[in-house]
């Protein structure tokens, strides 16, 4: 029998105090800085003396609209370490095994735990934008396109055309979705001909370009596909989005095109700067970009990895102590997404206030402590092509202001760092092939891009 102390004496916690005690714990009161009574032991701050007098186990922390920097400020201030501390997440409904496991804990509460609030959008000029239009999403197999897509479906779009190479994921998203909209279609953006046939049979009013290849280290090793898909691909989207009349054209890109330091983050700047390319001839069809980091829950995140290290029981791995990140919830990457079709001019990049970046370890330490305090923490080293910090923009200065507080826009011709003109040549050769991988990097520092992971931004 475990002698447990719950952090909150509301609603949340007087049922996490009932199902505890239901499956045989021994419930010795409550903390709450509000709320007095015989069962309310002493304030947030008193927790290291209530654990010692009552001889407490376990820690259920059990209020789930706590300030970041409190919840911050208590896991800090715990001095027991054989403490088992279980965090409520949003999500509760009733907890009927042992402990909160890392895997309970949404990206909300993940981004509490680094002392970020999401930014929440109000989605209802992007209701009237999409309802009862047609919409092509491409890589909507993935995290965020199909994240994307339902919230396009709850938005009240006419249809949605779901493109991805990927097939297996497009059947489990058309399973779980299960709506009449949703198009679900094969194909690979680098396929022209494909493409065109595709914008042809449905003619969509909308198009939003998530399709990518993200992960850092593999397309250090796979230059020439990295150029083909994340560049070549994305202009051939935009130009099919062009000639079929579509109204909006969004490229979803990443803070990892700034001054890139790898070839990841260089092929998604090539991306933005064909756009604002076409966006000079794009006639009545606007094309913008939407620029943002480190997405919580999507697949290969950071947060993915930790959680998948928790469960085989450690130890988690952080490449850097001092490595930082922008982080941001799934839900806010998708309403950005769509929110930046309404916002900026054609050829503009919008981009979230993120907030402070946070130090990944940080992020390690919270979790750790929050669910599995008997993990060790190891230090690795940084990966081929991976910076100690990423950035949002070239130069803040360029930032605009939108009706939107957390967005701002970037004039993508004030951040030209490549005449692309001057590389359809190099291009060419990668689209039919021509190029190998050696080519293909050599290519892209002709191009300007300082490609060099051992150097991160301002470092000597």
């Amino acid at each position: 029998m475990r002698r447990v102390l719950v952090v909150g004496y509301g609603t949340a916690g007087i049922g996490i105090a009932d199902d505890a005690a239901a499956h045989g714990d021994e419930v010795v009161g409550f903390l709450d800085d509000a709320k007095q009574g015989p069962r309310v032991l002493g304030r947030l701050a008193e927790v290291n003396r209530v654990v010692r007098e009552h001889a407490v186990d376990s820690v259920y922390f059990a209020i789930p609209t706590v300030d970041a920097a409190k919840l911050r400020e208590f896991l800090a201030g715990l001095e027991q370490t054989g403490l088992q501390l279980s965090m409520l997440p949003r999500t509760y409904e009733t907890i009927s095994r042992e402990t909160v496991s890392v895997n309970d804990l949404t990206d909300v509460d993940v981004l509490q735990l680094v002392g970020r609030e999401p930014v929440k959008h109000d989605m209802l000029d992007a209701r009237q934008m999409v309802e009862g239009r047609r919409v092509l999403v491409t890589g909507a197999a993935g995290s965020i396109g199909s994240r994307l897509v339902e919230h396009l479906l709850n938005l009240g779009v006419g249809a949605v055309i779901a493109l991805d190479w990927w097939e297996t994921g497009l059947f489990h998203l058309a399973n779980r979705l299960h709506d009449e909209r949703l198009n679900v279609v094969v194909a690979d953006v680098k396929n022209v001909r494909r493409l065109e046939r595709i914008f042809d049979a449905h003619r969509p009013e909308l198009v939003f370009h998530a399709a990518a290849y993200k992960h850092v280290p593999l397309m250090e090793e796979n230059p020439a596909e990295a150029i083909a898909n994340n560049a070549l691909g994305a202009e051939n989207v935009l130009r099919q989005a062009i000639a079929s009349g579509a109204s909006h054209a969004v490229y979803v890109s990443t803070d990892k095109a700034v001054r890139p330091a790898n070839v990841m983050g260089s092929t998604k700047r090539l991306g933005e700067l064909l756009l604002g390319d076409l966006a000079r001839d794009s006639g009545s069809t606007k094309l913008t970009a939407v620029r943002f980091g480190n997405v919580l829950q999507s697949n290969g995140s950071v947060m993915e990895t930790f959680r998948r290290q928790i469960e085989q029981g450690g130890p988690l791995t952080v490449t850097h102590p001092e490595v930082t990140r922008f982080f941001m919830t799934i839900d806010e990457a998708a309403h950005l997404i769509i929110q930046s079709a309404l916002l900026g001019s054609n050829g503009d990049i919008c981009v979230l206030d993120m907030g402070e970046p946070v130090r990944v370890m940080d992020l390690a330490e919270s979790l750790v402590k929050a669910t599995a305090p008997h993990i060790e923490i190891k230090v690795t080293q940084l990966r081929p092509g991976e910076k100690l910090y990423e950035e949002l923009t070239y130069n803040p200065e360029l930032a605009t202001s939108t009706a939107n507080s957390k967005v701002f826009i970037l004039q993508v011709e004030n951040e030209m760092d490549v005449p692309v003109a001057e590389i359809r040549g190099t291009l060419d050769r990668v689209r039919i092939g021509e190029l190998s991988d050696d080519d293909a990097r050599a290519a892209l520092v002709d191009m300007g891009f300082k490609i060099d992971p051992r150097v991160s931004p301002g470092s000597s």
